[in-house]
């Protein structure tokens, strides 16, 4: 390059002279080109319009490319913003046709521009990049995770933020397979690194979504491994659990991770860790930011045991959930005279999930409640008085909900409905999975579905109707009517699993069953803490809605 920095007047004549040649002519004006290029260390309206020299003549000079792309990199760093400016609207020029290969190199320069503080100039970096991106999406994705994996912490967050909103409006038009696998390999790479943080893996795992990778069984279970891997889910190491860090981490990664897990793709490794390693010091837990930690491991602990396949040891998994689970169900107190006083609050949500998980976890352990009788005795005592709170639960929502179908809804009673609704199929299910468990001896055949999951559209009323040539069922009523008693069945006999149970009598004088319960002698496992004995509204798609109820009985 010449050593002589020329003046506008000078750089006009330049580019005169190579916008009139022609052909093979070029390369006997090549002086010319290099004064441009020396143009970018003279005066500022000098600088601009070398940057647009370069960018128009360039493609001609293939041997100063090297030194083409180093002085306009020289403009990005000016400390004029409009010189700045000028020569990153001309970056994505020197990337047309055989250039091509600089694409990466240019996406990321432009990337790691992204750290200015002009928001002008931000969105002119913005377009450019989106320029590169449309013209070489492979390329750019390239350049993009070159500072997602090395650049500063501001620069790394706005790439993460500008490739999620750019695919997340064009994904179908910008990504074809190549691409797809090139931003699967990239993220990998970043998880392998463990250095993620809580704000960037949401938005990791949301640009998956727009790869081929969610749409098959194996991308599935490819996703869960990483996700699994980067949760750092080592069985044989102690889980720290008064660390904060790790224990966000974990509810995150097991949050995101759900989604991808099914028939086929099974949640054995990260649920039997929460309930081995982590559920016994479910006291000791970190609170979290905006979150209940205790509620949060409950309720991803029974979403992934909806998923799970042979455990290595469920007997202790079971026991672990077992501990936790008559935390929240109290033994029946009795008054003086031997009646049982009033039911206390119950978190049934917490309930809900516990006993849920010990459902299908003791499956696999259906020896650990008969294998122990005075401990089976226990619970049974403790279902006997769950199912009492749980029945007149169930029975207050029914009318509550009875009524409101009978009058206009008020402003406000819509979303109190929902809430309901919800709470109503949170004890319907611990109904149900009491049933089984105070059967003799206990059985796991309830099919619930967790209250704060979606039914699944083929539950509708209109699939619970018979099928041609089914035999007709006799109509029973599960709850106590007011001029029946419970599991009165009409239009047949009763039936095993129709007949009454004795816990629903439990506390009536002059009745069986309402005798004075008898103290139990089982003493569970240690705890540092009891539960605060507040019933939590169930957390689920309307949890941000909930009023100032605060836990409240309804």
């Amino acid at each position: 390059m010449s050593s002589a920095i020329p003046n506008l007047e000078r750089m006009y004549e330049c580019g005169d002279v190579l916008a009139n040649a022609k052909g093979l002519s070029y390369k006997s004006h090549q002086a010319e080109y290099e004064e441009i290029l020396a143009g970018v260390k003279g005066a500022d309206n000098c600088k601009r319009l070398s940057s647009q020299f370069i960018a128009r003549f360039f493609s001609f000079y293939p041997c100063l490319a090297e030194k083409s792309i180093d002085a306009m990199l020289d403009l990005c760093e000016d400390g004029n913003v409009d010189i700045r400016k000028q020569a990153i609207k001309d970056l994505p020029t020197l990337c047309r046709d055989q250039h091509s290969k600089n694409l990466p190199k240019i996406v990321d320069v432009l990337t790691q521009l992204l750290q200015s503080e002009d928001q002008g100039e931000i969105t002119i970096i913005q377009n450019s990049i989106m320029t590169l991106i449309r013209r070489d999406t492979k390329g750019a994705i390239i350049g993009i995770f070159s500072q997602i994996h090395t650049g500063e912490e501001v620069v790394r967050e706005r790439a993460l933020r500008l490739i999620h909103t750019k695919l997340k409006t064009s994904s179908a038009e910008l990504l074809n397979k190549e691409s797809q696998a090139q931003i699967i390999a990239e993220i990998k790479k970043v998880f392998a690194s463990g250095n993620v943080t809580a704000e960037e893996f949401p938005r990791l795992m949301a640009i998956l979504q727009f790869t081929f990778l969610p749409k098959s069984v194996a991308g599935q279970l490819e996703i869960a491994n990483m996700v699994m891997k980067m949760a750092d889910l080592d069985a044989d190491a102690e889980f720290d659990y008064n660390s904060t860090e790790l224990t966000d981490r974990l509810l995150q990664c097991a949050t995101h991770v759900l989604p991808y897990f099914s028939n086929q793709v099974k949640s054995t490794a990260f649920c039997e860790y929460l309930v081995v390693k982590v559920l016994p010091h479910y006291y000791q837990l970190p609170d979290l930011t905006g979150m209940d930690t205790r509620n949060q491991l409950c309720k991803l602990t029974a979403d992934l045991a909806v998923n799970i396949g042979s455990l290595k040891d469920p007997l202790t998994a079971a026991k672990n959930v077992f501990d936790r689970l008559i935390d929240y169900m109290p033994l029946p107190p009795a008054t003086e005279d031997g009646s049982l006083a009033e039911v206390p609050n119950l978190e049934f949500t917490k309930v809900e999930c516990l006993m849920y998980t010990f459902h299908q976890i003791a499956r696999q352990a259906d020896t650990f409640l008969t294998s122990d009788q005075e401990r089976l005795k226990d619970f049974r005592s403790r279902l006997q008085y769950l199912a009492r709170g749980v029945q007149g639960y169930i029975k207050k929502l029914k009318e509550f909900l009875a009524t409101t179908g009978t009058k206009p809804a008020k402003e406000g009673e819509v979303e109190d409905v929902k809430i309901k609704q919800i709470a109503l199929r949170t004890n319907e299910n611990i109904q149900a999975m009491i049933r089984d468990l105070f059967h003799s001896p206990p059985i796991y055949k309830a099919n619930v579905v967790l209250s704060f999951k979606p039914r699944e559209k083929n539950s509708s009323s209109s699939s619970m109707q018979p099928k041609v040539g089914d035999k007709r069922k006799p109509i029973t009523f599960s709850g106590k009517g007011e001029n029946s008693g419970a599991g009165v069945t009409t239009g047949g006999k009763k039936g095993r699993g129709e007949r009454q149970l004795y816990m629903d009598t439990v506390g009536r004088k002059g009745e069986r069953g309402g005798s004075k319960p008898s103290v139990s002698t089982y003493r569970p496992g240690g705890k540092s803490a009891r539960p605060s004995g507040q019933y939590n509204v169930p957390q689920g798609k309307y949890s941000s809605k909930i009023n100032s109820k605060g836990g409240q009985d309804w």
